[in-house]
């Protein structure tokens, strides 16, 4: 059985170029390693694309740190709030790992009963591979995702927040876009993963 957690989070995420990427990554003396940290992301959707439509998203996470391998499904439900999920989040076995990503099969828990969200009929739409490294800034742990698709490169800032603190909310989205005023850069919130790589 999935070890379960459920979270709520505002997620701030914007696109960069490769050289904006690396300028803020220099000035918060931060560079990519493989050896790090990097992950793979399988994206999965109904035949009818129900999750899609419903501005949902369940993703399977393959996270590698040097030689340790673990596996996370989490499935993310819009709020009311924007740009704020409700995320459940199982910790899975290598077995169930594949039983998922090349059988399509849902691992028994919470994700799987949620029948009324996606059905229990899933495929496998698309796999990115995503390095990934944390910078602090302010006291806050700002991401860079370098993520590779199809053989094209793209890049992208982000900061998950609590979103059950709406002082803290605001006061950590004031400071992420400070940061990218910096940079001459006004902040626009990169879509869904796994809407834009489909």
């Amino acid at each position: 059985m999935a070890k379960e957690r459920r979270t709520l989070d505002k997620e701030l995420r914007h696109a960069l170029d490769k050289k904006s990427c690396h300028e803020i990554m220099d000035y918060l003396m931060v560079e990519f390693s493989d050896r790090r940290d990097f992950h793979y992301n399988y994206y999965f959707d109904t035949p009818d694309n129900d999750l899609d439509k419903r501005d949902s998203t369940l993703r399977l996470r393959t996270i590698v740190k040097g030689d340790d391998i673990s596996y996370h499904l989490s499935l993310k439900m819009p709020t009311v709030h924007k740009n704020t999920f409700l995320e459940y989040h199982e910790v899975l076995d290598e077995r169930e790992f594949r039983s998922l990503a090349y059988e399509n099969r849902l691992p028994k828990g919470e994700i799987s009963d949620l029948t009324s969200i996606h059905g229990g009929n899933i495929h496998l739409i698309n796999m990115i591979k995503v390095n990934r490294v944390f910078g602090l800034y302010q006291n806050n742990k700002v991401f860079f995702d370098k993520i590779s698709q199809k053989g094209e490169t793209y890049y992208e800032i982000g900061m998950n927040i609590d979103a059950n603190d709406a002082a803290l909310i605001d006061k950590k989205t004031k400071q992420f876009h400070g940061l990218l005023k910096k940079f001459d850069i006004e902040f626009e919130h990169a879509g869904r993963r796994s809407e834009r790589y489909r």
